[in-house]
């Protein structure tokens, strides 16, 4: 059994400097809000290949990314970081401006069973460079039974070239025995201090 059973610490950090072939780095990251879900689909290729009447090769390479993430909801700052939304004395103005290229990561506590044991482990995922956008935002009065409204943020996702192997990279995961050694593995990755 390898499990996910919960969802923690969505971060988000701006790109500060990526040329294509060389590292991608990243400054000024933020804890986002709490974490209610992340839904990833991968966009691949599907290429068939076919000689003398039977396929010889298929091509199902990742071509790109989306992310729906739902937060328990957005500060001003949180908002205006992750859409690009303008500030001045706190008045905050969306504009038809492209939202800015993000890292993004959260940490999948997955419960793992052992010989003997079911333990906890956690995964932190960080996307290298994506943009966030919230298509609808619904507001309604109040009734008996409370419901809770939250936007959800829509990621698109594209590869970056670190090196010259010519290889477009999107995303990388790696497992910890603790959470404070996700977090802080996410936070290095991030700049969080």
């Amino acid at each position: 059994m390898n499990a996910n059973v919960g969802m923690v610490y969505p971060v988000a950090a701006p790109v500060s400097a990526y040329t294509p072939g060389s590292s991608i780095s990243y400054s000024g990251g933020f804890v986002v809000a709490e974490a209610v879900s992340a839904n990833v689909s991968w966009n691949r290729a599907d290429g068939h290949f076919f000689g003398d009447d039977v396929e010889l090769d298929t091509d199902n390479g990742v071509l790109g990314y989306t992310i729906s993430f739902e937060p328990t909801g957005l500060s001003a700052t949180s908002r205006q970081k992750l859409l690009g939304e303008t500030v001045s004395s706190n008045e905050y103005t969306i504009t038809d401006a492209a939202s800015p290229d993000l890292g993004f990561g959260y940490i999948r506590v997955m419960r793992v069973k052992g010989t003997t044991t079911v333990t906890n482990s956690y995964e932190a995922w960080w996307y290298k460079k994506l943009k966030f956008s919230i298509s609808s935002e619904e507001t309604r009065t109040k009734e008996q039974n409370i419901e809770w409204r939250v936007p959800t943020l829509e990621g698109t996702g594209c590869g970056v070239s670190l090196d010259s192997t010519g290889r477009l990279s999107f995303a990388q995961h790696k497992t910890f025995d603790t959470l404070a050694a996700a977090k802080s593995y996410l936070n290095g990755i991030a700049g969080i201090t």
